[in-house]
C-alpha cells in the first residue's frame, strides 16, 4: 500500500506541467529593453497591448557617429494605432513611426555637433497592439 501512494505521487509529480515556454524569449505585453551608452533596444509581443513607455536614452552626444535605426514588426494583427516617438533632449520629436502593419523599415543618420539633432528619448505609445515588435538605435 505505501509503496501505491509514492507510485501515484512520482506520477503526478512528473505529468505536471507548466506553460510552454515563449519561442522568442519574449512574454505577452511585457516590454524587453537594452539601454547602454551604444544601443538602445525595445522589444514586445503584444496581445492586445495598451500603454505608454518612456526611455531616456543612455547615448552620449558625439558628433562623429552614426546612428542606425531598425524597426521590424511582425504578426500584426487588428487595427490599432501604435506610434514609436524619437524625441531631443527638449523633448521635440525628431523621428515618429507609425505602425500600421508588418514592416522593415531602417535608416542610418551621421549625428553633427548639435545636440537638438540627436535623440535623447524614446516614447512608444500602444493600443490594442497585437504582434510582435523590435526597435532598435545602435551607435556606430
Amino acid at each position: 500500500m505505501k509503496h501505491t501512494y509514492i507510485l501515484v505521487a512520482i506520477s503526478l509529480f512528473y505529468n505536471c506541467v507548466g506553460p510552454p515556454e515563449p519561442d522568442d524569449g519574449l512574454i505577452d505585453n511585457l516590454p524587453f529593453v537594452i539601454n547602454t551608452a551604444d544601443v538602445f533596444t525595445f522589444a514586445l509581443r503584444g496581445n492586445g497591448y495598451d500603454g505608454e513607455e518612456s526611455y531616456d536614452l543612455s547615448f552620449a552626444l558625439d558628433s562623429n557617429v552614426v546612428l542606425s535605426t531598425t524597426l521590424v514588426v511582425n504578426e500584426y494583427s487588428g487595427s490599432d494605432t501604435t506610434s514609436i516617438y524619437v524625441n531631443n533632449s527638449a523633448d521635440s520629436t525628431l523621428l515618429w513611426y507609425l505602425i500600421l502593419g508588418n514592416m522593415v523599415y531602417t535608416r542610418s543618420d551621421a549625428m553633427g555637433g548639435n545636440a537638438l539633432g540627436y535623440p535623447g528619448k524614446i516614447n512608444v505609445v500602444g493600443t490594442n497592439f497585437n504582434g510582435v515588435v523590435d526597435f532598435q538605435i545602435v551607435k556606430n
